[in-house]
């Protein structure tokens, strides 16, 4: 079974609307989870209680580093209930924003010298 099968009925449309899936909640916290903003799961978290078919998703989805843009989009949600869900999270302590240089090293010196000189060259 798919995603898409879970959320939405050929006949019926949608069938979770976006407000329950929320909690009525329309907005995360202000400047919290651009489009490119990196999500990945708190390693060995574990929930508290139990999570909803959305939440447990993006903890699955967040086992490796991945944008917001991406979660929403293997969802099929919008962007907003994306939002809402994955602040529930990282207050939960489910999900972090790690920092840049936790999730890829940082390019030598020598290659950046060589980008460079390639990009000076042109």
């Amino acid at each position: 079974m798919s995603i898409d099968d879970i959320w939405y009925d050929d006949e019926a449309g949608p069938i979770v609307r976006l407000y329950a899936i929320t909690g009525g909640r329309t907005e995360a916290p202000a400047g919290d989870f651009t489009l490119s903003t990196i999500v990945q799961r708190v390693p060995g978290a574990v929930p508290d209680g139990e999570l909803s078919l959305a939440e447990s998703t993006i903890v699955q989805l967040t086992e490796r580093p991945v944008s917001v843009s991406e979660i929403a989009a293997r969802l099929g949600l919008p962007l907003g209930p994306v939002r809402v869900i994955l602040a529930d999270l990282r207050d939960a302590r489910l999900v972090t924003v790690p920092r840049s240089r936790d999730v890829a090293e940082r390019p030598s010196l020598s290659l950046l010298q060589q980008v460079l000189s390639g990009l000076n060259s042109l």
